[in-house]
């Protein structure tokens, strides 16, 4: 089984976001991408897809965030995405009680850097909507399609260490 089986035509997913952010005028040529997101439908798909990306990875880290848990998986070979652009990392979050996502690639996350800010007000027109967290925020742009595009000074896994969580390997000697 190759990864593409589990979480379905993540390079088509990419460029998809890439040409809309295009139409958008929005440039993200040489920014880093954080990492790529599947939801799941339901707790015990979560737990299925979960166990099946373990084995394409070499480290994961697994809390519970606002009532669920979710997971972040660190693939061993880096997934090439589209346009030269490249990730490590894969967000898995359990689906919430009070919301129904469908199964499927859902965001990809962007790393602006330190002018995160400025870009927020470049953009400030397209944008759609923010996430403030804890420590940090997180500007997006949700797609007339239903994808997102989510935007961040650091990478997801950088948000996570910074919190004193660790990643656990998964490689077994």
């Amino acid at each position: 089984m190759n990864i593409e089986k589990v979480i379905g035509d993540y390079k088509g997913f990419f460029s998809d976001l890439l040409e809309q952010l295009i139409q958008l005028h929005i440039d993200v040529q040489g920014m880093p991408v954080s990492h790529i997101c599947y939801r799941v439908s339901s707790v015990a798909e979560y737990e299925t897809i979960r166990d099946q990306l373990k084995s394409f990875c070499s480290a994961y880290n697994e809390e519970d965030f606002n009532g669920r848990p979710i997971s972040l998986l660190i693939v061993k070979t880096p997934l090439v995405l589209s346009k030269g652009f490249t990730t490590t990392m894969i967000e898995l979050p359990s689906p919430r009680a009070a919301h129904t996502y469908p199964t499927g690639l859902e965001h990809g996350g962007i790393i602006v850097g330190e002018k995160l800010d400025k870009f927020k007000d470049k953009y400030k027109n397209v944008l759609t909507g923010e996430k403030d967290r804890k420590y940090y925020s997180v500007p997006f742009i949700e797609f007339p399609n239903g994808k997102v595009v989510k935007f961040y000074k650091n990478s997801l896994k950088e948000i996570v260490e910074s919190e004193g969580k660790k990643f656990l390997d998964t490689i077994r000697v």
